[in-house]
């Protein structure tokens, strides 16, 4: 194992245990709020306390300009950035990864410049916007619950996104099908499905382990493209007069979002969860250039036996 793909491990790995058990650490309920109180002191001088809080000794990370702790808004939010993100990539690979390998092996052989230029307009597609299109009428002030509102958003990715894995899929296989060894097997008269179990699928699955964590890390992105926009995971609250917008699930993206206006004044506000999600994604990165550095150096070992 790479020291690429080990650091990528160990990074994502964290993230994965934050995740799962963020709120037992959590050193605040997200009801916790600090009033604004004035306080005086044993030598008579009186104090306000008001929040933002910056990090300290009570709040290390500080607090939102509401007076709610950060560090327990990241532990409650986590599992909703980092699991919907892994479910929809995983979800993509496997249902894309059927499709391109369909569309692979049972396409014409030779060049299919139709069927090429559809599968190419579809990765085309600018998924961004039509996410955004699609979700901007009914995020904002949703009655549906914030589990709903996830898998609702979950669903749009999904099929956005399974073009485009179809497409570099159906690539890859249509390159193994004129392989020697796939010829053989069809000359000795192996089925499609047979063929497909047996050797397209044991020569792509480190390719479908590397499009997996790219899929995550594009869907991460997606996510914080959104909650620039007010779109968040699990949907908007917004307050009128003046019009702020709030993550109900306190997804990452979405403190990014919530708070973008805090990058000139309180910077934590806004950099706290900039960093967690930096960080989270620069882990899933690490991971997949370390599975092409392992991949890459296995083929070259196997390339001269």
């Amino acid at each position: 194992m790479n020291k690429t793909l080990l650091a990528g491990l160990i990074v994502t790995g964290m993230m994965v245990v934050i995740a799962l058990f963020g709120p037992l650490f959590a050193p605040y309920s997200l009801d916790d709020q600090i009033k604004i109180e004035y306080i005086v002191g044993e030598d008579g001088e009186g104090t306000v306390i008001a929040p933002p809080v910056a990090p300290g000794a009570d709040y290390p990370l500080g607090t939102d300009k509401n007076g709610y702790d950060l560090l327990t808004k990241l532990l409650y939010g986590a599992k909703y950035t980092i699991f919907l993100a892994i479910g929809i990539a995983v979800a993509r690979v496997i249902i894309g990864g059927l499709i391109g390998l369909m569309l692979g092996y049972y396409g014409k052989q030779g060049t299919d410049k139709k069927g090429n230029s559809f599968w190419g307009m579809l990765n085309g597609i600018p998924i961004f916007l039509i996410v955004w299109l699609i979700m901007i009428g009914i995020s904002i002030n949703p009655n549906a619950s914030p589990f709903m509102m996830s898998l609702l958003l979950a669903i749009v990715l999904l099929v956005i996104g399974i073009p485009s894995v179809a497409s570099t899929v159906k690539e890859k296989t249509a390159v193994i099908r004129e392989k020697q060894f796939v010829q053989a097997s069809e000359s000795l008269g192996a089925g499609g499905w047979k063929i497909i179990r047996s050797h397209l699928l044991p020569h792509l699955k480190e390719s479908f382990l590397i499009l997996m964590v790219q899929e995550v890390i594009l869907i991460l992105t997606l996510f914080g493209q959104l909650a620039i926009f007010h779109i968040f995971v699990g949907g908007t609250t917004m307050y009128p007069d003046p019009t702020e917008y709030y993550s109900r699930t306190n997804e990452w993206g979405g403190l990014i979002g919530q708070n973008r206006m805090n990058f000139y004044v309180n910077q934590w506000i806004f950099y706290v969860p900039l960093a967690a999600y930096v960080v989270l994604i620069l882990g899933f990165h690490l991971v997949a250039k370390g599975l092409e550095k392992r991949y890459g150096k296995m083929f070259s070992k196997f390339s001269h036996l």
